[in-house]
């Protein structure tokens, strides 16, 4: 279907005998719809905020007004601290969306990056179990540097490993590896995990949209969000291609940085 137009139309009373009133009319139809996604953002932001704080509240007033055994009571204060931690996660990651947003690259310091160290370094500092979701790593002959920001294509690598994990409940392998293709180097990150169907994955990249709807896998809906900001930034492009219950692959592709 074709996009609708939004006019904006302004009448003039004319001072000419022969017309009475002069209409101008404006094509509005970008901004209306930046003011449609200001506001369904908005929306949303404030859903996913009220969420964690309604549980704080009413736990805490609980806690205030009755006298509860200490096992109770020890149950309370872990759900209004795991609550807590998941709002300042929503307000950590709002505050980097909107600051790449504003800044548009601004503060990016693009260089050639070394993918190897780079890699190898944010695998070690993962926090979650190598028993259970064990990494391995693959580089092969593909060119090992690209052009990026160093700490900014760190955090787009963590948000798409903390996903492959948090998504993989059963555990499983994950898959890291470096492809080379057209003049782009790729970090292929591959998970064996509940996947998505093909309907679900035309809606990655959508703020606040979780694949997994049980409530039961933590998250913000913002961490591929912002791995998409970053990435349009610098110049390269995510794929995502998965199957339901056989896992999701996402590529980070970047211009090879090699020599530069």
């Amino acid at each position: 279907w074709p996009r609708p137009t939004v006019l904006q139309i302004v009448g003039v009373r004319s001072e000419s005998v022969n017309v009475s009133r002069i209409l101008y009319m404006r094509d509005i139809t970008k901004e209306a719809e930046v003011d449609r996604m200001k506001s369904e953002f908005l929306s949303h932001a404030a859903h996913e905020l009220r969420t964690p704080m309604a549980s704080i509240y009413g736990f805490s007033e609980l806690l205030l007004e009755m006298d509860l055994d200490e096992a109770t009571r020890r149950d309370l204060l872990e759900t209004i601290h795991r609550q807590t931690r998941w709002l300042v996660d929503i307000i950590n990651e709002l505050l980097d969306l909107a600051r790449i947003e504003a800044r548009q690259g601004r503060d990016f310091n693009i260089e050639s990056v070394e993918l190897r160290p780079l890699v190898e370094k944010t695998l070690q500092d993962l926090s979650f179990d190598p028993e259970r979701w064990p990494v391995n790593f693959r580089i092969g002959s593909a060119v090992d540097a690209v052009r990026a920001d160093r700490a900014k294509l760190r955090q787009a690598l963590v948000n798409v490993l903390n996903n492959a994990q948090k998504y993989s409940p059963d555990g499983g392998e994950i898959e890291v590896e470096v492809l080379s293709a057209n003049g782009m180097t790729g970090i292929a990150v591959r998970d064996h995990g509940i996947g998505m169907t093909p309907d679900q994955v035309k809606r990655i990249g959508e703020r606040f949209w979780r694949a997994d709807t049980s409530g039961k896998i933590p998250g913000t809906g913002l961490g591929i969000p912002i791995v998409m900001e970053i990435f349009q930034i610098l110049g390269g492009k995510v794929d995502v291609v998965s199957s339901p219950n056989v896992g999701t692959t996402v590529t980070l592709w970047l211009q090879n940085g090699q020599g530069q």
